[in-house]
């Protein structure tokens, strides 16, 4: 007990020792910046706080993974990874954009464009090994290969044959 006394007393004063220095005031928060800068970066911190408000009421009535991809001049561009979902969308058009309307902020929506882009997961093909033949398929192999002609397909006839189980 008195040695793990010990312990947290010594992390104690090493950690007062050796603080972190305080971050000057004169460095600002990153979202400070955002929301405090002038011109073209608080217009597209602006532009992309709107597209998530509107992934947002989106995704209330139509569950999913939803993106919106752009919103420009009354035309809504949204992201899906399935056809069954940008069907659903479709279906759910009007009420989307009459729920967009009545929002705090409203978004003027007239068309809504949907686009397919199915995520690719490469699935790594497992390789299966061989199973050699038998030793009778094996002698089989051997005979059958005896009779055929052409010299490439014999031999790889042979090799093949050389596998058997008993090898």
């Amino acid at each position: 007990m008195n040695l793990v006394l010990l312990y947290f007393l010594f992390f104690i004063r090493l950690s007062i020792a050796y603080q972190m220095p305080k971050i000057p005031k004169s460095i600002k928060n990153p979202n400070q910046l955002l929301r405090q800068s002038r011109g073209q970066l608080r217009t597209i911190f602006k532009h992309s706080q709107a597209l998530l408000a509107i992934e947002a009421v989106i995704r209330n009535i139509v569950p999913g993974e939803i993106q919106v991809a752009s919103l420009s001049k009354g035309s809504l561009h949204l992201v899906t990874p399935s056809a069954a979902l940008a069907t659903r969308i479709k279906y759910s058009q009007k009420t989307l954009i009459s729920a967009l309307r009545r929002c705090k902020n409203p978004f003027f929506v007239k068309t809504v464009r949907i686009s397919v882009r199915p995520e690719i997961h490469e699935q790594p093909t497992p390789v299966k090994s061989a199973i050699p033949p038998s030793e009778e398929n094996a002698r089989y192999i051997a005979n059958a290969a005896k009779y055929i002609e052409d010299e490439p397909l014999r031999k790889a006839l042979i090799r093949l044959s050389n596998r058997s189980m008993s090898s």
